[in-house]
């Protein structure tokens, strides 16, 4: 298991951090017991951009945490050629795997990022026949079977649900509608379908890492932001669906 985290501290937007050396790295798979094929729950009412309702907060939840989960965008050495340009969803499960590793460092060297890029653009290649824009149920099993990781598929969360996951040490990967998510670091108008890595919450705000932007380290978003522009990469429509509001969430 990763080094357990002894202290929940606040997060602000942005923070001054140190980088740490990298130690020395060689991919192998993380070793766990069989994980069970990815579950859905009920999407919430169709086509709708409005939260669902809140229940009452679940009892010993931390007000704020935030997991210190290295950060890479996916253009690391800023080469945005079409492979980076559609890389959130490679870049996303190498910080969680990352993370997961027990790796330290707060920004991962792109040397490191750039090979596992190249490794899971193959594996991709030889299972889905294709490596630009994977779904939900693709990510899962990337991180699954390439990574060693347990992954599962939700849908419909709320706010209460994304903050119980992270309590409990498990990191939440959200897919979007980037153009949708008003991030000025954007390249504008911004991608048409992302997804990032929420690593933490303060109040109703969640602590990303989002590896559309080299500024993307504790970037925060708020719930409704999140939600609004939420959804899954449809194959059918070639566009997100932004009426299927999931998540992809990560484990060790």
């Amino acid at each position: 298991m990763v080094a357990t985290i002894g202290v929940i501290y606040k997060i602000e937007q942005r923070y001054k951090v140190v980088v740490e050396e990298m130690p020395k790295f060689e991919h192998t798979a993380i070793t766990t017991t069989t994980p069970s094929s990815s579950t859905t729950s009920k999407p919430s009412s169709s086509g709708t951009n409005t939260p669902p309702a809140q229940t009452p907060p679940e009892t010993g939840l931390p007000k704020n945490l935030n997991w210190p989960v290295p950060f890479t965008p996916q253009a690391p050495t800023a080469n945005w050629d079409e492979l980076h340009n559609e890389a959130c969803e490679e870049a996303s499960s190498i910080m969680a795997y990352a993370y997961y590793s027990g790796m330290k460092d707060v920004n991962l060297k792109p040397e490191f990022v750039e090979d596992e890029l190249a490794k899971i653009t193959e594996w991709e290649k030889q299972t889905f026949g294709y490596y630009l824009d994977i779904d939900a149920e693709e990510t899962a099993r990337l991180l699954r079977e390439f990574y060693g990781l347990k992954a599962t598929v939700l849908r419909g969360y709320t706010e209460d649900q994304l903050k119980t996951e992270l309590s409990q040490n498990h990191l939440v990967l959200l897919l979007a509608n980037g153009r949708l998510l008003g991030n000025p670091n954007f390249r504008q108008p911004g991608p048409p379908y992302h997804m990032l890595v929420l690593r933490g919450y303060n109040g109703d705000t969640f602590i990303t890492n989002d590896p559309g932007t080299r500024k993307g380290l504790n970037y925060a978003y708020s719930f409704s932001t999140l939600y609004n522009a939420g959804g899954d990469w449809s194959h059918t429509i070639n566009a997100v669906d932004t009426g299927k509001k999931t998540v992809v969430i990560v484990s060790k």
